[in-house]
């Protein structure tokens, strides 16, 4: 039957290319933002209420738009960045196929302002759902000013699959901190509902910008390399290794200052680091590629998150390199503040000098001999080896313990136990934990805020970037609280949110928690430690079935040592 295909028209196209372009309001903060950059501007505000949701407002002091030139933005496929394909061999911009504002356009009502700089008036253009409502001449500052209100008001479906608004200023967030250590000689300033979240000024450049993204503790550490070959050249700079995370996530890759995901960059990261790096432990950092727009594609994503390099082996190459140079420091030893781990959770009752400081010890303090009616330990410590292991004896057989899977198992069952019984697996601190966490973890708190405080985290905002630990599992010491609460919010942020419940949260729990290998354990610690271990219901392995505890008996000593064959 002939004329069943059609040619779509040109409201259904734009909707069509919003759907892979426009996928939430970090999507429209993203396009805007790169337009703005694209403009030369050197200052970008943005302001979103309701987590972008209800609006966005993007401004700039770029070079602004004539009347002409503004009405034709909406128009898709009208853009200033190439006239023909030759162009994307020396693509300098971040934008080129001019889809941004008519697919924002469709699916949303847009005001655009603008004015040149020799231009005495602006221009101001409405556009609701693809339809132009009105053009007319304006008074505004230089730039161009672009607010977009009701998103995916015209699609219900879209719009009912929004998060909450934390979740969603979250990865309003996450798209600013890429612009700000891209381009971090350049002023930006995010509001939500009116109030100051981000703010970085030029003059900070780059110190200013890793310190919003990644906090203060990172960023004063920071180590630097970079590598350049014939037209490429790497700039790495990268996090401690204690401060290394459960995931890949807080690792920024650039490729001419484009946010981009590469895994053959990632692991030419982790070659750099070697050994150096703890197994299931990634680093914190930014790697910036420059290369000649000839040499890269940049067109191989709908979201450009994608980038197909010429000459992939010799950019890797400087990537490892530029990595390899931030690791050549001659102290790379882990650099931990420990003031905390003199604190507790109640006080002791009140006593004063020597006596209070005998009090403590006392709570803490283990029996090294059974007391009188107590049966001698079935298992007896020997010696800590390796500072992992346990040497110990049991009738006459010789163990070798693995304490921190041991001190997993041991954890695991009190977290679970506590959870079946109903009993308080959360305790309260008495000066609350004050955190600041990255766009990444902010969203990963928003979005299991239920799961954790199930596993006995409480917590709540505190400031701008800031959460407040209230309360951390029963298992958890104070100087344990922070890193643990880190490490669970990383590996929950690379889980499938299918695993995300439960016992997963559990196992997280208890492995932050435990005892680690390199921990030197004193012989009443390890005495509790197996007194522990062999009280739980499965003692001979942790929750994720790796042995705890090898057995060697007399006869596999004596075949070991050739005494019996």
């Amino acid at each position: 039957m002939p004329g069943r295909i059609k040619v779509l028209d040109e409201s259904t196209v734009n909707m069509i290319a919003a759907g892979e372009v426009i996928e939430r309001p970090a999507s429209v903060v993203k396009e805007l933002v790169e337009n703005s950059l694209d403009s030369g501007a050197t200052s970008v505000v943005v302001s979103v209420e309701d987590g972008g949701k209800r609006s966005i407002s993007v401004r700039d002091d770029g070079s602004g738009m004539s009347s002409e030139d503004a009405q034709t933005a909406f128009t898709r496929h009208a853009t200033s960045k190439i006239v023909r394909i030759e162009d994307l061999g020396s693509l300098a911009s971040f934008g080129f196929r001019g889809e941004a504002l008519s697919s924002i356009a469709s699916v949303a009502r847009v005001t655009l302002r603008t004015r040149e700089h020799e231009v005495e008036g602006g221009t101001q253009v409405v556009v609701d759902c693809g339809r132009t409502v009105s053009v007319d001449p304006v008074g505004c500052p230089p730039g161009t000013e672009v607010v977009v209100e009701d998103l995916f008001g015209n699609l219900p479906a879209r719009l009912k699959s929004l998060r909450s608004k934390n979740v969603e200023l979250s990865h309003c967030k996450e798209v600013m901190m890429n612009y700000l250590l891209c381009r971090p000689g350049l002023a930006f300033t995010f509001l939500s509902d009116g109030e100051v979240e981000i703010a970085h000024v030029a003059a900070e450049e780059m110190r200013g910008s890793l310190t919003l993204a990644f906090g203060p503790k990172v960023a004063s550490n920071i180590l630097y390399g970079e590598a350049e070959d014939e037209g490429v050249r790497v700039q790495a700079y990268m996090g401690r290794l204690e401060q290394t995370r459960p995931s890949v996530a807080e690792l920024m890759l650039f490729v001419n200052d484009r946010p981009i995901k590469n895994q053959k960059i990632v692991s030419a990261v982790l070659e750099a680091y070697g050994s150096k790096l703890m197994k299931d432990r990634y680093p914190v950092g930014v790697i910036r590629v420059f290369v000649a727009g000839s040499q890269v594609d940049v067109n191989v994503h709908p979201a450009k998150r994608e980038v197909r390099f010429l000459d992939e082996p010799r950019v890797l190459g400087l990537v490892k390199k530029a990595v390899t140079d931030s690791l050549f420091e001659p102290d790379l030893s882990f650099k931990y503040d420990l003031t905390r781990f003199s604190e507790s959770f109640k006080s002791p009752a009140k006593i004063d000098g020597q006596d209070a400081a005998k009090a403590l010890q006392t709570t803490l303090k283990v029996r090294e001999t059974p007391a009188r009616g107590e049966s001698k330990p079935l298992i007896v410590p020997l010696a800590q080896v390796m500072g992992t292991y346990i040497l110990a004896e049991s009738c006459g057989s010789l163990l070798l313990i693995d304490q921190h899977a041991a001190s997993e198992r041991v954890v695991y069952e009190a977290v679970l136990r506590s959870m079946e019984s109903g009993e308080e697996i959360s305790q309260k601190l008495l000066a609350p934990l004050v955190v600041q966490l990255s766009p990444l973890e902010m969203r990963t708190l928003e979005e299991n805020r239920e799961t954790l405080e199930k596993a006995g985290f409480e917590i709540e905002p505190f400031g701008k970037n800031a959460y407040a630990l209230r309360a951390i599992p029963t298992v958890l010491g104070v100087a344990q609280g922070e890193s643990a609460f880190r490490n669970v919010l990383g590996d929950l942020s690379s889980m499938s949110p299918t695993k995300r419940v439960g016992l997963e949260v559990i196992w997280k729990v208890a492995c932050h928690t435990a005892i680690r290998g390199g921990d030197a354990l004193s012989e009443s610690q390890m005495r509790q430690l197996i007194s522990e271990l062999m009280a739980t219901k499965s003692p001979y392995t942790c929750e994720h079935g790796r042995p705890t505890m090898i057995v060697l008996s007399p006869s596999d000593l004596e075949r070991l040592f050739k005494r019996r064959v």
